[in-house]
C-alpha cells in the first residue's frame, strides 16, 4: 500500500507542477491589478510545443540532443527522491544526492546552450556556470546543515525528524538554513531576484538565453523541467518550513491532501508577491545575494555543532 501511495503522490506532482507555474502566474496578475492567463495556460503551452516541428541547427552535435533526456531526467528524479507529498517510500534520497542531480541538470543546460554555438546561448550558459558557481558551495552547507541538526541525511527523514517535534523550540538555529535554502530555491528556478522566467532582453537573459536554440518538443521538455523543478524545491521547502500534515510523517490521507492543497496555493501565492516588490538584481551584484545565502547557510550549520 505504501508503494502504491508512494507512486501516485510522485505522478501527482509531476502532473501539478505546470498548475503550480500557473498559479504563480494567477496571483501576480492579481497582484498587478490584472486579469491574467488562464491556470491552465502553462498545459497548452506544453502541448503546443510538442505538436511543433523541431528546428536544430547544423553546427550542433549529439549533445544539443541529448541534454533535453538528461535535464527531465534528473528532474524526474528530484520529484520523486524529494518529500512533496509523501515523506516515506521512494521519497527517501539521499540529501548530497539531490543536491548532486541538481547540479547534473544545471550542467547539462550549459553544455546544451555552449553546443548551440550561438552567441546569446554561450552568454546564458557562462552567466549560468558563474550561478552554478555560486550556488553549489550555498547548497552543499544548507545540505550539511540540514543532516547535523536532524540526524538524518535522507530528504524524507529529515521532514519526518521536523514533523516530531517543533522544529523553532528543538532547532532554533534552523531558521537561517531555511533562509538560505529559500534563497537557493529561487536561484535554482530561475525566479526573480536571480533571473526573470519572462524575459526576451539581452540584459537579463540567464535560463532563457540557454534554451533559445531550442523547439519544438526539445523546448517543452526543458521548459516542464524547470517548472518541474521549482515546484518541486518550493514545496520542499514549505514542508520544512511546515513539516505537518504530510504523508508518512503522522498525517492520515484526508488532511493531509488538505494540507498539501493550502501549502501548494501559499507558496505560489508568496511566490508572487515576492516576484511583485522586487525587481531582478544586476548580474554583477548576485555575488552579494549569494554570499548572503552562504553566510546564513554556515552561520546556522556552525551553531547547530556548537548547541
Amino acid at each position: 500500500m505504501n508503494t502504491l501511495v508512494s507512486i501516485i503522490s510522485t505522478f501527482a506532482i509531476l502532473a501539478l507542477a505546470p498548475l503550480f507555474i500557473g498559479a504563480v502566474r494567477k496571483f501576480k496578475a492579481f497582484l498587478g491589478n490584472r486579469r491574467g492567463a488562464p491556470l491552465l495556460t502553462p498545459y497548452r503551452s506544453l502541448a503546443t510545443l510538442l505538436r511543433k516541428e523541431m528546428t536544430v541547427s547544423e553546427h550542433t552535435s549529439w549533445v544539443f540532443r541529448a541534454v533535453p533526456y538528461v535535464v527531465l531526467g534528473t528532474s524526474v528524479l528530484v520529484a520523486i527522491f524529494v518529500p512533496t507529498v509523501l515523506a516515506s517510500g521512494l521519497a527517501t534520497g539521499n540529501l548530497f544526492f539531490i543536491a548532486a542531480l541538481l547540479m547534473i541538470g544545471a550542467g547539462a543546460l550549459v553544455l546544451g546552450g555552449m553546443d548551440a554555438a550561438s552567441a546569446f546561448c554561450g552568454m546564458g550558459s557562462s552567466r549560468e556556470m558563474t550561478i552554478a558557481m555560486l550556488t553549489e558551495p550555498c547548497l552543499i552547507v544548507v545540505v550539511a546543515a540540514l543532516g547535523v541538526i536532524t540526524g538524518s541525511w535522507s530528504a524524507g527523514g529529515v521532514v519526518q525528524t521536523l514533523a516530531s517535534a517543533p522544529w523553532w523550540l528543538a532547532h532554533p538555529f534552523l531558521v537561517f538554513t531555511l533562509a538560505a535554502f529559500a534563497m537557493i530555491v529561487l536561484a535554482e528556478g530561475a525566479r526573480y531576484p536571480v533571473d526573470n522566467p519572462t524575459t526576451h532582453l539581452e540584459l537579463t537573459m540567464v535560463h532563457e538565453a540557454m534554451v533559445l536554440e531550442y523547439s519544438g518538443p526539445y523546448l517543452a521538455m526543458l521548459e516542464y523541467a524547470s517548472m518541474l523543478k521549482f515546484a518541486v524545491l518550493a514545496l520542499f521547502l514549505a514542508n520544512l518550513v511546515v513539516p505537518y500534515g504530510i504523508l508518512g510523517a503522522g498525517a492520515s490521507l484526508v488532511p493531509g491532501i488538505v494540507i498539501f492543497a493550502a501549502k501548494f496555493i501559499v507558496v505560489a501565492f508568496l511566490t508572487a508577491l515576492l516576484e511583485s516588490m522586487v525587481a531582478k538584481m544586476r548580474f554583477y551584484r548576485l555575488q552579494e545575494y549569494f554570499t548572503t545565502a552562504y553566510l546564513l547557510a554556515f552561520f546556522g550549520l556552525i551553531l547547530s555543532l556548537i548547541f
